[in-house]
């Protein structure tokens, strides 16, 4: 089902194609996410699986998968965990980061979370550093492991992590993204006019593309500068915007970045969640733009060596 829905997606993004088949592609698009947002959500209802989604022989080094979330959408995680407990590949462990203060203890979650406990999801309770918790301590926590960030609100194909995999083996030193934006037309313009990938571009090894950690991004040990950590000042500048700081403090590590090289549309997102997403707060509002610039205004040395590589 995911196949077809990729393939629609590429169809729209494809400007060449028939008024037609772009007319079909939607309709096939709009049918998808109902199936999924209906027929699947009731499915993980009504047969809910006994089966552990995290791999029982760990690995050396271990594969995290962490995210965090918010009260909006605390009722609708579970269907999001449950697509990351059902992989073809499975990690060595889910971390799920809540902030204390917006709840009053485990208790107080869904029952759906609290059951998925039993099958490999780990909640932890933490400082609220908006949509920054989802890296911040599990990367701290597990400095020589393997880090896999993802977003709350989404339907993730059970090859996410093996993509993500494929991919880190390949290029075994970089950051790798299923899905990234393209910096240009240079690293110091405003992210609102930054471009898609097109459709068959290769984004291998690069230092001039934006992570989305959102469609599933792997992070190895090191890859990030260690300012990343600093807890205000990335409240300072970034305090929407994990993306944005994750890639600006790769490029500070002078980390590369790698993305499918068949472009990949986002996962399908859970009904209702759209409300309050950062996506409204940082593009739709232009906060991208002036969190960008605070970067360029704290770190213009990095801004002006960057450039530098650019011209090489």
């Amino acid at each position: 089902m995911y196949r077809l829905y990729f393939w629609a997606k590429r169809v729209i993004k494809n400007e060449k194609n028939s008024v037609i088949l772009h007319r079909l592609a939607e309709k096939i698009i709009g049918h998808i996410e109902a199936y999924y947002n209906l027929f699947v959500k009731k499915m993980y209802i009504k047969h809910p699986s006994d089966k552990i989604g995290i791999t029982v022989k760990k690995r050396e080094q271990k594969i995290i998968v962490s995210l965090t979330s918010f009260p909006k959408r605390i009722d609708t995680l579970w269907i999001t965990i449950e697509t990351l407990l059902r992989q073809s590949m499975k990690p060595d462990e889910i971390i799920l980061w809540l902030a204390e203060e917006q709840f009053n203890g485990i208790d107080s979650l869904p029952k759906a979370l609290l059951e998925q406990q039993k099958r490999g999801l780990t909640i932890r309770f933490c400082d609220d550093l908006r949509s920054h918790k989802k890296y911040y301590y599990t990367m701290q926590e597990y400095p020589r492991d393997i880090v896999i960030l993802v977003d709350d609100d989404m339907f993730y194909p059970k090859d996410t992590i093996k993509k993500l995999w494929k991919l880190h083996k390949k290029y075994p030193n970089d950051i790798c993204s299923i899905t990234t934006q393209i910096i240009d037309p240079s690293f110091d313009s405003k992210p609102s006019i930054w471009r898609n990938p097109l459709l068959n571009e290769k984004i291998e090894h690069s230092d001039k593309v934006q992570i989305f950690t959102g469609s599933g991004s792997l992070f190895v040990p090191d890859s990030l500068d260690q300012r990343v950590f600093d807890k205000e000042l990335l409240l300072d500048l970034c305090p929407f915007a994990d993306d944005l700081w994750i890639t600006f403090m790769a490029y500070k590590n002078e980390t590369r970045i790698t993305s499918l090289n068949k472009w990949r549309a986002f996962p399908i997102t859970i009904y209702g969640t759209s409300q309050d997403s950062l996506w409204f707060i940082n593009a739709q509002d232009g906060k991208n733009d002036e969190q960008w610039e605070n970067l360029k205004r704290y770190f213009p040395n990095e801004f002006t060596k960057q450039e530098k590589r650019w011209k090489k």
